[in-house]
């Protein structure tokens, strides 16, 4: 009789232990899978953009803004240079811009740092123009604007058989008010 009675009791532990254990392994599936299914709503996808041609889009952009300097009041070339050089996508602007040497530097690397400094703010100048002739190409006109441009990069630099310095800018277009 005390076997059956340990046996039963025995029994009864092990059905109460595997019970226990199948309901705690459940909650911890459950754990889980909340922690999984909260991952993967949690994610972030990251967009890459496709890759710049930055040579092509260079020479595009400097022959746009030589036309624009020869025509300045060709709303045409100020609609191509804004479709060339702004970026919607990214909301980031390409802009070009032309330095020359200076003649009052001792050194010809001063010369050509001066050359690249102007281009730099020309690049800028040329961004801010874009910016303002995608919302309107009639405004401002050309040599009619002023403001303060933070930001940016260069991307491309090219030095002009003529001495000229010529740089390729990136900058994004809520850095330009």
């Amino acid at each position: 009789m005390k076997i059956k009675m340990i046996t039963l009791l025995l029994l009864f532990f092990s059905v109460i232990l595997v019970f226990f254990c199948e309901k705690q392994e459940k909650i911890e599936n459950k754990a889980i899978y909340q922690q999984e299914a909260t991952f993967a709503d949690s994610a972030v996808l990251t967009i890459k953009p496709k890759p710049v041609n930055y040579d092509s889009l260079f020479k595009v952009l400097a022959n746009l803004v030589e036309a624009i300097k020869e025509n300045p009041t060709d709303i045409t070339l100020r609609q191509q240079l804004v479709v060339a050089g702004y970026d919607t996508t990214w909301e980031t602007i390409l802009a070009v811009g032309f330095g020359e040497p200076s003649s009052k530097a001792n050194t010809q690397s001063i010369s050509q740092k001066f050359a690249e400094q102007a281009a730099v703010a020309d690049a800028y100048r040329w961004a801010v123009y874009i910016k303002k002739w995608h919302d309107n190409p009639n405004n401002p006109e050309f040599s009619a604007i002023s403001t303060k441009v933070q930001g940016g990069r260069i991307v491309a630099r090219e030095y002009l058989p003529d001495g000229r310095v010529c740089v390729l800018i990136e900058v994004k277009s809520i850095n330009i008010p």
